[in-house]
């Protein structure tokens, strides 16, 4: 099992459990529903700046 960190959320993620991922700037990132894929797909630099803090 590999764990990876939701970006929008802050929930963790097992990566062999789901197909919701983006790559985007050479990086992989994972996500636990779809609610977050979706909101990351429009607006990554959002949930990239460094003063994001994630939350659900």
């Amino acid at each position: 099992m590999a764990i990876e960190t939701d970006p929008v959320c802050g929930m963790e993620v097992d990566t062999t459990a789901t197909d919701l991922k983006i790559e985007h700037d050479g990086t992989t990132y994972w996500f636990c529903g779809r609610g977050c894929y979706l909101e990351f797909r429009d607006d990554p630099e959002r949930f990239l700046d460094p003063d994001y803090t994630p939350s659900m």
